[in-house]
Parts: C-alpha cells; structure tokens; sequence
C-alpha cells in the first residue's frame, strides 16, 4: 500500500471507530485523515455505518455512496441476463467462466461487481483514495449480507495507479490477469447538463487527460487472454486502436482485444 496523494484525504466522523478496518488501517498510515471540517470542497463523510463522499461544486452538493446489496446491483445480479449479457461475453465468462480479471479502472467497482457475480476472481485498481475507500466500504458492508457476502470473497481492491501496477507483473509468470478490463473516462461528455449525478462525480474527482495515456498499451502486453475496453456505442476505439472483435449491447460496446 502506497499513499499516492502528498496530503491526506479528509472524512468526517463521529464514529470513527465503527469505520471497517481497512480504513482504520489507512488512517494510521496517512491516507485518510478524521476532521471535524465539514465546510471542504470535497470529503468523506461516515454516518450511520456507510462511507459517502461529498462533494461542493458549481453551488450544489454532490453525496455519493457505493451500495453492492440494494439498488442498482442487486437488479443488475438479479435481471442482468447472467453469462449471456454482453460485459460477460466481452470478457469471455460465458466460455471461461474461471479466468481472472484486472479491473483497471474500478471507478464505483459496479461492472466488477456484475462480473464476480458471475463467478470470476477480480482485482479492482482504483487510484483516487476517496474512490478506493468507498469501494472498501461497500465490500465490507456486502461480506455482512448473507445474499453477496459469497461474491466479494471474490473482490479484492488495490490502492494504485493502474500503469505502475501492471508494469509491475511479471509478464513471464502464469498468474498474470487472463482479462484486463477498461472503462476509461471521457471528457467530451464534461459539459453536458444531462450525466447522472454518478459520472458527475467520477468526473470531478478523476483526471481524463493522463490517466488513459498508455494504459491500453501497457494492458495488451500484460494480459493472458484479452483485453477488454468499454467505450459509448458511437465513440471512436480508445488510441484509435482497432479491437479484434466488438460486443455490442443497447448503448454501449464492449471492443475486444485479443492477445
């Protein structure tokens, strides 16, 4: 574990010792810091048993918490079309339902999520600690609920640049990732009015401009199998790097990346 910011990322809390103990952990070692500020431009805020990340930007208040139980998840485990759908496909699951997959770009962890639903083993990779620490939390909550405790025993989260991490696989060794997955961000979309509170968050919180720069590279020489990069169905492939193949769903595709 490597603190990757100089300064230590704010949350606020009366009930400090009720946080998981991952972040308990972090704190002690200068990633997270308990303030009483609650006036900040961005901070995480634990209430209740559940870290949220706040968020102050264009006079509205952006609050955000990553929920693996209810909500989204539980209908996209529940009516998602399990193998057949094609985040599952794309990642070879409906044929290989034992490879391993790198999450490069964790972000809410919910595709990850969907992914270890179905059986694989994933790695999320999430630089940004507000990000990592709401991904810990919500793991935590999860292995408490008897209905998907058993699926984030097959999650485990990293606190790294995606890049430095992969560089850092022996390419030579058979335990490397048989898929990486990608969902990059796109700043094209910053302006609009109309993204989901969500991606308004990932979008303040996250730089575009440097993190994809090499990352597509870098994975296709350090995956086993493939490659697997999700783009909006009209944008261009990610470096203009024409996929083996492509899996397409309602608004969404999924380019493919043999290696």
């Amino acid at each position: 574990m490597t603190n990757l910011q100089s300064t230590p990322f704010p949350i606020v809390t009366r009930e400090a010792d009720s946080l998981c103990a991952e972040v308990k952990n972090l704190i002690k070692s200068g990633v997270y810091q308990i303030t009483s500020q609650s006036d900040l431009l961005s901070f995480l805020s634990f209430d209740d048993g559940t870290l949220s990340i706040h968020l102050n930007t264009d006079n509205t208040v952006l609050i955000l918490a990553i929920d693996f139980v209810g909500g989204k998840s539980q209908h996209r485990r529940q009516y998602g079309g399990g193998k057949n759908q094609p985040l599952a496909k794309a990642c070879g699951l409906d044929k290989h339902p034992q490879w391993t997959i790198f999450d490069a770009t964790a972000g809410l962890g919910r595709d990850a999520f969907v992914l270890a639903s179905l059986g694989a083993k994933v790695t999320l990779c999430e630089q940004h600690p507000a990000l990592y620490a709401l991904l810990l939390d919500a793991m935590h909550r999860a292995s408490e609920d008897t209905d998907v405790c058993h699926i984030v025993e097959r999650m485990q989260c990293v606190h790294h640049d995606s890049i430095s991490y992969l560089k850092n696989i022996d390419t030579s060794q058979p335990l490397r990732p048989d898929v990486i997955y990608l969902d990059p961000m796109y700043p094209e979309r910053k302006k609009s009015a109309k993204i989901k509170k969500e991606m308004q968050i990932l979008q303040e919180l996250v730089e575009h401009t440097a993190s994809n720069n090499g990352l597509l590279d870098m994975a296709l020489k350090t995956a086993k199998y493939r490659v697997v990069v999700k783009r909006p169905k009209s944008a261009p492939a990610l470096d203009e790097n024409r996929p083996s193949y492509t899996v397409s769903s309602v608004n969404t595709r999924y380019d493919v990346y043999v290696a």
